[in-house]
C-alpha cells in the first residue's frame, strides 16, 4: 500500500480553509498535534492506522474501508448521513457507541476522520454472517484475480466458497432462511393438496423450499422470466422464438423438433433451456395453460401503492379488496347459466373443427389430454354428435368448482380485545426472518417488453 505524506504546514493551511469557527479550528490542530504525521489512506488500509484526524483519498475509500470493517466483524452499521461533504456512521444497535465522523476537506477531495468510536458494545446476538453491504460490486473487487486466471473456473459456487472463506459470509443465508420460514408456515396453513404446482421464476431458495416441505408438489418455471434470462445473456432473437414455441407445444415430437432446430443455432443455450422443465408436454403435473406468472405480477400492481402504507393498513386494503372480488366473482358464478365456468366457455367456442378421439377424452395433438378442456378437432366431433362440450371439461373448469373458490367470505379482523384465540395457538409464536432493506431507490415500475405473455 503507497502512503503519501502530507507535512504539517499543509495540514495546518487545509485546517484554516475548511474549519468554520475559530473554536472549531483550535480544537482540530490541537488533535492533530496529538497525533503522529497524517497519511492519506486507502481502501485497503490497516483497521489500526484509522484514528481521529486519518484522511482518506477520496469519499469511495473511505466506504470500501468500512464495508470490509464491517465484514470482517460481522457487524452492521447504518449511514446516518451521507453527502458530498459529509460521510457519518453509527452501529444498527442503538445502545452501540460505535459511531464514525468524515468531513470533506474544503476544495480537495480528501475525507478527514473528525470522531471515531471503534469499540463495538452490542451483544454478540447481533453479529451475523450474512451482510447487506457484501454487494456484487464488493464480491466482483474480492474474486478479480482469480478471474484473470484460466485454470479457475469461476461458478457462483466458487464465488461463494471464496467469500466464505475470506470473510464468513453467507452469501444466500437471507433468501433461504426467508423462504424456508415461508413455506414452512405455507404448509401449516395448507397441508396436503393434491396436484399442486409452483410457478416461480429461478430463485435457487424457491427450490429448495418446494423440496423440503412440499415433496408430493412440484416446481415449474414462468416463461416470462426465463425468457428474460434469455435476453440478459443476449441471446438471438430467432433462438428465442423458436424456445417459445417449443415450451407452448402440447405435442412431444413438435417440441423435439423445435428444440432440435435450436440445438443446432445455439448449443450452449440449448443446453441452458433444458435444465428446467418448462414445456407442457414434458412437465410431470397439468399446469392448466399457466405458463407465467401473470397473475402474481397483477396483484403486485394492484399493491404498487399500497405497499407504502403501514404494514396494518395494507393488509386492510388487501382484506377490503378480497372481499371485493370475492363478492363479484361469487355473484358472476351465480348469474350464469353455463354448465362450465365463462371463460371455459370462450375458450371452447373458439375450437371447432376436426375430429377427436373424444370418448376416450385422447386427441394426437395432446392438448385434450393436457389442458383437460376439448381442443379444436374434440369441439368439431362434439358439435358433429350433437353432445355438450362440457361434459368433456375437466371438475376444474365446472360451474360448481368456481362457485365454490369463491365462497367463503372475508370478514374484517375486528378489535384485537374481541379475538378469540384458541390456547394451543396462543402458545405458538411465529417470529418472521430478519430481512435488511436493501440500499438505494425500490423500483416500482417494472419494464415491460413487447413479446409479454
Amino acid at each position: 500500500m503507497e502512503l503519501i505524506p502530507i507535512i504539517s504546514d499543509r495540514i495546518e493551511e487545509i485546517d484554516e480553509s475548511s474549519c468554520v469557527s475559530q473554536k472549531s479550528r483550535k480544537r482540530v490542530r490541537r488533535k492533530l498535534k496529538e497525533s503522529p504525521p497524517c497519511k492519506i489512506l486507502r481502501h485497503d488500509a490497516l483497521p489500526e492506522e484509522v484514528r481521529v484526524g486519518s484522511m482518506f483519498e477520496n469519499k469511495q475509500n473511505m466506504t470500501k474501508f468500512f464495508c470490509s470493517l464491517e465484514i470482517n466483524q460481522k457487524v452492521e452499521f447504518t449511514a446516518v448521513r451521507s453527502c458530498s461533504k459529509r460521510y457519518e456512521l453509527k452501529c444498527i444497535v442503538d445502545k452501540c457507541g460505535w459511531n464514525v465522523r468524515a468531513n470533506r476537506i474544503k476544495n480537495f477531495t480528501l475525507f478527514r476522520v473528525i470522531k471515531y468510536h471503534n469499540i463495538h458494545e452490542c451483544s454478540v446476538d447481533a453479529r451475523k454472517s450474512d451482510q447487506k453491504h457484501a454487494t456484487s460490486n464488493f464480491i466482483s473487487e474480492q474474486i478479480i484475480e482469480h478471474v484473470q486466471d484460466k485454470k479457475i473456473k469461476v461458478t457462483p459456487a466458487f464465488v461463494e466458497n471464496e467469500m466464505k472463506k475470506k470473510f464468513g459470509i453467507d452469501i444466500d443465508s437471507e433468501n433461504n432462511e426467508a423462504y424456508i420460514w415461508f413455506f414452512r408456515e405455507m404448509r401449516k396453513a395448507i397441508q396436503v393438496r393434491c396436484e399442486l404446482v409452483f410457478l416461480s421464476d429461478r430463485n435457487q431458495s424457491i427450490a429448495n423450499g418446494t423440496r423440503k416441505f412440499f415433496h408430493e408438489a412440484h416446481h415449474g418455471i414462468c416463461l416470462y422470466h426465463f425468457e428474460k434470462n434469455l435476453k440478459q445473456r443476449h441471446t438471438k432473437t430467432t433462438v428465442i422464438n423458436l424456445f417459445q414455441s417449443a415450451a407452448r407445444s402440447y405435442n412431444r415430437e413438435d417440441f423435439n423438433q423445435l428444440m432440435s432446430q435450436l440445438k443446432s443455432i445455439d448449443k450452449k443455450t440449448y443446453n441452458y433451456i433444458m435444465e428446467e422443465p418448462l414445456e407442457r408436454s414434458w412437465f410431470p403435473q397439468r399446469r392448466y395453460d399457466m405458463l407465467t406468472t401473470n397473475m402474481v405480477e397483477s396483484m403486485n400492481f394492484v399493491l404498487l401503492k399500497r405497499r407504502e402504507m403501514p404494514i396494518l393498513r395494507m393488509l386492510d386494503f388487501i382484506q377490503k379488496k378480497l372481499g371485493e372480488w370475492f363478492y363479484k366473482r361469487r355473484k358472476k358464478a351465480n348469474e350464469t347459466f353455463h354448465r362450465v365456468s365463462i371463460w371455459a366457455e370462450e375458450e371452447m367456442t373458439t375450437k371447432m373443427n376436426l375430429a377427436c378421439k373424444m370418448f376416450k377424452r385422447t386427441c394426437d395433438c395432446l392438448e385434450f389430454q393436457l389442458d383437460e378442456l376439448p381442443c379444436s378437432h374434440a369441439s368439431a366431433a362434439i358439435n358433429k354428435r350433437y353432445l355438450q362440450k362440457s361434459d368433456y371439461c375437466s371438475t376444474w373448469y365446472s360451474r360448481e368448482t368456481w362457485l365454490k373458490t369463491y365462497e367463503g367470505h372475508v370478514n374484517t379482523v375486528g378489535d384485537q380485545k374481541s379475538w378469540d384465540i384458541p390456547q394451543n395457538i396462543q402458545s405458538e409464536i411465529t417470529k418472521p426472518p430478519d430481512v435488511e432493506i436493501l440500499q438505494g431507490r425500490r423500483q416500482k415500475m417494472r419494464h415491460m417488453p413487447i413479446a409479454y405473455d
